[in-house]
């Protein structure tokens, strides 16, 4: 299979290695970089502070395709010169236009780290934590103009571990996105997908990010105070209000982890703190179940 693979970070590695190990042909890579900068900016950027994704395509001595946007004149032009089978895409934040969508034989195939329908849009990593799930997975589907509803091609689910971040459970979809990519195209190639349709009464469209979404309200759960702090790592930290005996101040979260409350423990107001230690920047503080233990910077 001939295939360009647009994308960036772990996730463009990812479909990159991936069709490589199953001898697949890459054409040429379409990175995020063209987007982001001018050709001026980059131009510099690409001497001095090269990025990860253009090390690794430098590094694969793959082709890098100069257009601005997915949906330029410029990429459309490199699309038909090139003639690729399937794009690949891995983590974009461009809907492509249906003369792009059309021009592959295989059309543009979609990488989503979600177990689609569920998570549509932007960081699933982050809301499969924040929403409790105790699984997650890799969608593999065909692009259409609507995000992220495109038919199923393949899909794969793993665990949540109890305590990962979504930086962890991001390195693991690349992993397995990896080992994916591979039997995705053999199976295209040898005509042994049927898509699927998704269903779109169950489909979850998440926004992201939302007003408030940094916030620790400690009226909530110890649990879903734990998995919002968790789910935004490495992205962005939550910050909290505290009353001590100084007056009110906002402080920026480290960490967190549960406390369950002995049967003895005198009665707390929600928000109060129980406990402080000062020496490791330690809160505990009442919640609307338990407590939260809070590390704070």
């Amino acid at each position: 299979m001939n295939i360009v693979v647009a994308g960036y970070d772990k996730m463009l590695a990812a479909l990159i290695s991936g069709a490589k190990l199953h001898n697949h042909n890459i054409l040429g890579v379409f990175r995020i970089d063209r987007v982001k900068y001018s050709n001026f900016t980059l131009f510099f950027k690409d001497i001095f502070a090269p990025s990860v994704d253009y090390s690794f395509i430098k590094s694969h001595n793959l082709y890098d395709i100069k257009a601005k946007s997915v949906n330029s004149k410029e990429f459309m032009n490199e699309i038909k010169r090139l003639n690729p089978d399937v794009i690949l895409v891995g983590s974009w934040s461009e809907k492509f236009c249906n003369k792009i969508l059309d021009l592959p034989k295989y059309g543009v195939i979609n990488c989503h780290p979600s177990l689609l329908p569920d998570h549509r849009g932007a960081n699933p990593y982050f809301w499969a934590i924040f929403s409790g799930d105790k699984k997650t997975g890799i969608t593999f589907h065909q692009m259409t103009e609507k995000l992220d509803a495109g038919d199923i091609l393949m899909q794969a689910s793993f665990d949540i571990p109890p305590y990962a971040t979504g930086g962890a459970l991001k390195n693991k979809a690349a992993k397995v996105a990896e080992l994916m990519t591979g039997e995705l195209l053999d199976d295209l190639k040898n005509n042994r997908i049927i898509p699927l349709a998704q269903d779109e009464n169950k489909a979850v469209y998440n926004k992201y990010p939302f007003d408030g979404i940094d916030f620790v309200d400690f009226k909530d759960t110890a649990q879903k105070i734990c998995d919002r702090i968790r789910g935004l790592k490495p992205w962005a930290y939550c910050s909290c209000v505290l009353k001590t005996k100084t007056g009110e101040k906002v402080y920026r979260i480290k960490s967190a982890k549960i406390v369950e409350l002995k049967q003895n423990t005198p009665p707390f107001n929600t928000g109060e703190i129980i406990s402080i230690d000062c020496s490791k920047k330690l809160f505990t503080v009442k919640c609307a179940d338990h407590a939260v233990e809070i590390k704070v910077f």
